[in-house]
């Protein structure tokens, strides 16, 4: 019976000779079907897994709203904590027919997962959904700012681009790389039909997904990455008539958001009109913050006459100076005004 250590001697021989008969370097690839099938796998989870110091803030908001006339239901469209993009809590004297608990009860939206034709995966609805009404929340790990770069330089080095990883705010990043939901899958659409709305729960900051328009049953869910590019240029495939043809643009990046790949970062298209705001402090609005990616809740706080910006105050109590002739921005309605018809 040979000995083991010249069986060794064998085998390191037998490996010495495909090495000089190689000569030079092999790169070796994964099948295709093996990186879809690696693209599409992940942990199922229902909420975030916080991998940082979980972060609860009182943001003061609470409502009084009593069911309207002909409805079982409370806080509606003029619930002064919806408006604010923070769910009721149990400061709020809605009890439980409160409508504004979408991430509390989780009352998800049917959908699908598919494969599309150029866009890999993506996700269609299973059911019609209205307009304004929540879809599904966007959830994963959350990491700090730190641990989100050291992740993107290793995907990066990797040539992984199948990575999805959304800010939330300062130090707070949301990636559901290995962990998530069925939001990881939905696809960009330059055009979309859903938008991504940043919320404040009972004191937590979380992310959801909600509808722009009424979605028919079968339709594909997009949104508008928005994103600064983070490698080689990419063809856009949403195919809409707005379509932008290319994902994003390039610039150092000096940011840490990521989706599918790409540095997530506001692209938004910002909407230029006259203002005149003098008399308009203390008048909620909804504008589009280009930091967090995202649409916030504030209200006018102060007004300079002498440069024309105005300071704003958000729901989680930070003060920001912005020139709303620069920004995308509406005004959320007064809860104590009448709808007008």
């Amino acid at each position: 019976m040979p000995r083991p250590a010249k069986i060794r001697k064998k085998y390191e021989n037998v490996f010495d000779q495909l090495i000089k008969a190689i000569k030079a370097p092999v790169d070796f690839d994964l099948p295709s079907a093996l990186k879809e099938w690696k693209s599409g796998y992940y942990v199922p989870i229902k909420r975030n897994v916080y991998l940082t110091r979980k972060r609860i803030e009182d943001d003061g908001i609470f409502c009084s709203c009593t069911p309207s006339s002909g409805s079982s239901v409370t806080c509606d469209k003029d619930c002064q904590c919806g408006m604010l993009f923070s769910c009721c809590s149990s400061t709020c004297k809605c009890e439980n027919k409160c409508a504004n608990k979408s991430f509390q009860h989780r009352t998800l939206r049917k959908t699908k997962l598919i494969k599309t034709e150029k866009c890999g995966f993506g996700v269609i609805a299973q059911e019609d959904i209205k307009k304004g009404e929540f879809v599904i929340e966007y959830i994963g790990e959350v990491i700090d700012d730190r641990a989100c770069e050291q992740r993107l330089w290793k995907m990066k080095r990797q040539g992984d681009t199948n990575f999805y990883l959304c800010e939330v705010s300062s130090n707070m990043v949301i990636d559901a790389t290995e962990k998530g939901n069925m939001s990881r899958f939905i696809n960009h659409s330059c055009e979309p039909n859903t938008e991504m709305q940043k919320w404040t729960v009972e004191g937590e900051t979380r992310v959801g997904i909600f509808a722009l328009r009424n979605i028919k049953m079968g339709e594909e869910l997009t949104y508008d990455y928005k994103f600064v590019q983070f490698g080689a240029n990419q063809d856009c495939h949403c195919g809409s008539s707005n379509c932008r043809k290319m994902l994003g643009i390039t610039k150092p990046v000096n940011s840490i958001v990521l989706h599918n790949g790409n540095l997530s970062q506001d692209q938004h298209v910002r909407k230029k009109r006259k203002t005149y705001f003098e008399n308009c402090i203390g008048e909620i609005v909804r504008l589009w913050h280009r930091r967090h990616n995202m649409y916030l809740a504030a209200s006018i706080y102060d007004f300079n006459e002498r440069n024309g910006i105005h300071t704003l105050l958000f729901t989680d109590a930070t003060i920001e100076e912005f020139d709303l002739r620069e920004e995308n921005w509406d005004f959320l309605p007064d809860p104590d005004e009448p709808d007008k018809v």
